[in-house]
Parts: structure tokens; sequence; C-alpha cells
């Protein structure tokens, strides 16, 4: 082990399952998908990890838990959306213009990061959409 050395920690094969709207081919559409998380931080190792990976995956866990089986919503749409239909179903608000990877990375990002405080760590949060589709969001 080399101290001082910049390591990066990953924690990997999350996944959940959401309902959102997008543009799709210029129409806003009411899809979904399983996205699948992976996160990485990234730090100068000064003892014998950057993060414990059990507390990662922990934290990992419990967000990806809220977000599965919801139905994603940028915030200043909450208001504007209503249901009337025999199933229940979970909204979730988030900050963003539109739900997409890149909101849903980021969304995560400012989670973590209200654990890691402003450490000397970065972090990286990638979100796949569907088997074909990937952002890769940096805090």
């Amino acid at each position: 082990m080399v101290l001082g050395r910049r390591v990066r920690d990953c924690v990997s094969g999350f996944s959940f399952d959401a309902a959102h709207y997008s543009l799709v081919e210029g129409e806003l559409l009411l899809h979904g998908h399983t996205f699948v998380v992976d996160v990485c931080v990234e730090g100068f190792l000064k003892s014998l990890w950057v993060v414990d990976f059990i507390e990662l995956r922990r934290l990992v866990e419990g967000l990806v838990k809220d977000l599965n089986y919801s139905f994603l919503i940028p915030a200043r749409d909450a208001g504007s959306i209503r249901f009337e239909a025999p199933f229940k179903y979970r909204q979730r608000l988030l900050d963003c213009d539109m739900v997409t990877a890149e909101c849903l990375g980021s969304y995560l990002c400012s989670e973590l990061r209200k654990n890691y405080g402003e450490k000397d760590l970065r972090i990286l949060v990638s979100i796949r959409e569907g088997i074909s589709s990937k952002a890769v969001v940096e805090c």
C-alpha cells in the first residue's frame, strides 16, 4: 500500500425500475427503464481505503431503493400531473428540467456528496438507461 496515491473505489450492480417522460423523436412520451447504477469515489489514500465499500454500498442501495418503482417527475411539473387509475403509484420529484440519465446522476451525486461532504473526493456516478445508453456524471 502506498499512502498518498490517488485511488478510485467503485461499487456496482445496482438497478431500479422507474417511469419518466422525456423527448422521444421530438415528442414527450411516458415510458420506463431499468436503470443501472455504478458509483466510484476517488481520492488520496490516507489509510486503508478511500471510502469504506460497505458504507458506500449501503448509501447507494438506499438511494436506489427510494427511486425503485417510481414515477420520476421534474419538481416544476408536480402540480400538473394527475392519475386516475385502479393502481397506486409513487412519485419522486427531481430538481431538473427533464428527468434524464444525466439528471439522475446529478441527483445521486448530490445525495452522496451530502454524506461525504466537501472532502477531497471525486464522485463519479454512472447511470445506464436501458441496455445501450449511459451517462457518467462527476460531482
